[in-house]
């Protein structure tokens, strides 16, 4: 796997997964708060008999041929249910089934990404020669955040999948109530009864969900193999000049050390010097010839 990853450029291929990430982040969570192309089909759930969808914070209700979405976040069940033209019993019904839906993770999701890419920016360029620790420690800060935010990506795409049969319940709960009201009632003067409350699944969203999961997944994997690389390596991205500092010292290190064969000391073992050889006869004075030659007779 990690060939064609050498062979494209670690960082780049880290790059070009970061665009996709944000956008389908940003997607999953925009959904149904607008009729722009795309964003009204990103829905969690549909009530088809009241023709309304719901995502992590919008509601859109389709109706002839006119299309009304709105952002559900902090806005009063009254304001939305005179908006999307329903009861206030539809209303609160959507509202229970959104929020059973947890909003949290996929924001968690988009901050760890956000804080472990810039962790990693820090872990990546610090080449200071002073700053080896430093450095460490920013690696380690980015495999944590990054693979925190894989894992919450994970939860995300899996709760939302799973969170229908939670809906299913309240959405039985909610008619056998809406029900047992509606039979005290002799009249309705809303444009929409609320009656049908069952919940469809929206897909969409779910397979952009579990999307974001498998490339953040892919990015994640790809920044290991990169910090991999740096810790392997540890001057990888310094200054040549920094590193022909690091090898003249280790060089002066070693000149400095003791016993040495240049400064070693003479031992008991060694050869004494030998005598001086005597003058020859030829070398001699005439009188110390004399000299000799009488001294020899006697």
């Amino acid at each position: 796997m990690w060939k064609w990853i050498e062979k494209i450029g670690p960082m780049y291929i880290a790059h070009f997964l970061l665009i996709p990430i944000i956008t389908t982040s940003i997607l999953s969570m925009v959904g149904c708060i607008s009729v722009s192309p795309g964003i009204q089909q990103l829905f969690i759930a549909e009530l088809p008999d009241s023709n309304v969808q719901f995502g992590y914070i919008g509601i859109c209700r389709s109706g002839g041929n006119a299309t009304v979405c709105t952002l559900a976040l902090a806005t009063p069940p009254a304001d939305l249910a005179k908006t999307l033209s329903l009861s206030i019993d539809v209303v609160h019904h959507v509202l229970a089934l959104q929020q059973s839906v947890s909003l949290v993770l996929p924001a968690l999701s988009g901050i760890l990404i956000f804080g472990g890419y810039i962790a990693f920016v820090i872990a990546r360029f610090t080449t200071s020669e002073k700053s080896v620790k430093s450095r460490r420690r920013w690696i380690a800060t980015t495999r944590i955040v990054l693979w925190s935010a894989v894992g919450t990506a994970f939860a995300t795409a899996y709760l939302l999948t799973f969170s229908i049969s939670a809906m299913e319940v309240v959405a039985s709960l909610a008619q056998a109530r809406t029900s047992s009201t509606l039979t005290t009632l002799t009249t309705s003067t809303t444009p929409t009864t609320s009656a049908g409350l069952a919940v469809t699944k929206g897909s969409s969203l779910q397979i952009l969900q579990w999307a974001v999961f498998s490339i953040t997944a892919l990015f994640v994997s790809t920044v290991h193999y990169i910090l991999h690389k740096i810790v392997k390596e540890p001057l990888d991205g310094l200054p040549r000049e920094v590193e022909a500092r690091t090898g003249d010292t280790e060089a002066a290190k070693d000149d400095t050390k003791p016993g040495t064969e240049k400064d070693a000391p003479a031992t008991g073992t060694s050869v004494p010097p030998s005598a001086p050889p005597l003058p020859s006869p030829l070398a001699m004075s005439p009188q110390n010839l004399q000299y000799s030659a009488i001294h020899s007779i006697y």
